[in-house]
């Protein structure tokens, strides 16, 4: 059980997305864009092009865990600052993405 929920926009980036029966999203930004409504800034790699596009939730996310945060439909949005996601390809492109020139 959690002593206190954690706002999702009071942690530092990055973050994945995982959806189910889909591809992850590696997040880079989290703004609040409304009252129950919040901006996902994400980038991916295309033909060794980066891409970065926006994603809106009109729903908050729900702290469920340390760094996790649970949606509708068994989305979930977590932190991929914990040493079980290091090898995580999201913490692959992450690396990437902060070196680029």
């Amino acid at each position: 059980m959690l002593n206190q929920r954690r706002n999702i926009t009071a942690v530092q980036p990055p973050f994945i997305m995982t959806v189910p029966n889909a591809d992850w999203h590696l997040i880079i930004a989290i703004q609040t864009a409304g009252t129950h409504t919040l901006t996902l800034s994400c980038v991916k790699q295309e033909h060794e092009q980066w891409v970065e596009y926006q994603q809106q939730l009109d729903e908050q996310p729900f702290h469920v865990a340390e760094d996790i945060w649970e949606l509708s439909y068994g989305v979930e949005i977590m932190t991929l600052n914990h040493s079980s996601l290091a090898n995580h390809p999201a913490t692959e492109l992450w690396r990437a993405w902060k070196s680029r020139p």
